[in-house]
């Protein structure tokens, strides 16, 4: 057997933040399914088209003269109209390859993407063991968590049971992927080359506007494991930078510590950021963090308003997001806030009250992104159920474009206060004062320079 696994390409609006932050990260989730294969003798690739900054018609010309069996192709939701396309082109190039979908979107909803033709199989939530079965010759009857077609109907197996050790996983192959493609978003990183690595899956919060794709009930890799998978990138591929892609990192603070203390002791020298949520943090363990060489973390903050912070159930106070914000700045840890704009009960004040916020805790960077309902999440069922949502074109759920009418603030409102709110932030002349005293090398006076012109643009 030979099998294929597809990344789509990423297209930022020109005008979005995103399409002048966003780094080139690699498919995690394709990797570990490529080792599954590997381990059971199976020949895999894995064609990176959005590293490549390819177009879904470039595999066409990939599959010339070659031969594969199975066709796997991951997609979230803004990523679905490509990730049909290579699917007709995986179709008309290779008509005999079975074809599978999986990640986030098919996995939320799989009629719809076994609606198309060209698509035989959908492998929902965590596919390793699935695909395994699958490929491996498996009746689709027997395989949990896999969706199909059976004279013209749609069947869909009962859900496959989270991973409970990730340690069993085999690492990512990350010899099928081009690692020196790879760099963070702009901000995110003081080293290259750099990749990105997870440590659990999985997150214990409930906002509305998460689908919680892994689960709220946290998975963690031991540290020996993940220090293991770091000393052979560091060894076999001189990586110098980690973007840890946990949905939360910090959860269960005394494994983090624990993991922490193991990269210093194994003198890894990684600088390396990651994800947190506010309320699971403490001095301790960022103490442990930046000496272990955490040089950013990430906070999901969405609002000033505490009205707002309820609705999409936070379940954090403004005064604990001031406390741990201090307590960052104090170890020494440089701090990336979101915010989200247009969220339910979004006003012209409540907007202001986000800026506001914003401009008091003073991070090093800030991120605005206007409020986009996926599919999956109770802020999606929200929204549709009062008939809020503008459209179901899924390449318009970027974080940039507006796709909710929403009674309480208009479009332009938020277009406009998207704009004012970035000026408004990074263009205070004792922030950009604080930016040019602070840089140190090469990299940072290019990653200061991207950021101003970006901003210019915004």
């Amino acid at each position: 057997m030979k099998v294929l696994l597809v990344n789509p390409p990423w297209r930022n609006k020109p005008k979005s933040l995103w399409s002048g932050i966003s780094g080139v990260l690699p498919p995690l989730g394709l990797g570990y399914l490529a080792s599954m294969l590997l381990n059971k003798g199976i020949d895999v690739q894995i064609l990176d088209l959005n590293a490549h900054q390819q177009q879904p018609e470039a595999l066409a010309d990939f599959l010339q003269d070659k031969k594969f069996d199975w066709i796997g192709i991951t997609a979230t939701t803004n990523l679905v109209p490509a990730a049909k396309k290579l699917a007709q082109l995986a179709r008309q190039q290779m008509p005999s390859a079975k074809i599978i979908l999986g990640g986030v979107h098919p996995t939320i909803l799989p009629e719809e993407v076994l609606s198309w033709p060209e698509v035989d199989f959908v492998i929902r939530g965590e596919g390793e063991q699935s695909i395994v079965d699958l490929i491996a010759g498996k009746t689709p009857e027997s395989i949990k968590g896999l969706s199909w077609k059976k004279d013209g109907q749609l069947i869909h197996n009962p859900d496959r049971e989270f991973i409970p050790d990730l340690d069993q996983l085999p690492f990512p192959a990350w010899h099928l992927l081009p690692i020196k493609k790879y760099v963070p978003a702009l901000g995110g990183y003081r080293k290259l080359p750099a990749v990105s690595l997870i440590t659990s899956r999985g997150c214990s919060g409930s906002c509305t506007y998460c689908n919680n794709f892994f689960g709220q009930r946290v998975r963690k890799r031991s540290a020996e494991n993940a220090v293991a998978e770091m000393k052979m990138l560091v060894k076999d591929y001189g990586i110098r930078e980690i973007y840890f892609y946990d949905d939360s990192f910090t959860e269960f603070p005394s494994k983090v510590i624990e993991l922490c203390k193991k990269m210093t002791a194994e003198k890894l020298n990684l600088s390396w950021s990651c994800f947190a949520r506010v309320n699971i943090v403490n001095e301790d363990l960022l103490r442990a963090m930046k000496q272990a060489g955490c040089h950013h973390i990430s906070y999901g903050i969405e609002s000033g308003s505490p009205e707002l912070l309820e609705c999409i159930d936070k379940k954090v106070s403004l005064g604990k997001i001031r406390e741990t914000v201090a307590l960052t700045k104090k170890v020494g840890i440089d701090l990336l806030l979101g915010f989200m704009l247009g969220l339910p009960g979004e006003t012209a004040a409540t907007m202001e009250q986000s800026l506001k916020f914003g401009l008091e805790l003073d991070p090093d960077m800030i991120i605005f992104d206007i409020t986009t309902p996926f599919p999956g999440t109770r802020l999606y069922q929200w929204a549709d159920q009062h008939g809020y949502l503008k459209t179901k074109k899924w390449d318009e759920y970027d974080l940039y474009t507006m796709v909710m009418n929403l009674p309480t603030v208009s479009e332009q409102e938020v277009r406009d206060f998207y704009s004012r709110a970035y000026r408004a932030f990074y263009f205070r002349a004792g922030y950009l004062r604080k930016r040019l005293l602070r840089m140190r090398t090469w990299l940072d006076f290019k990653q200061n320079l991207q950021a101003f012109l970006l901003m210019l643009k915004v």
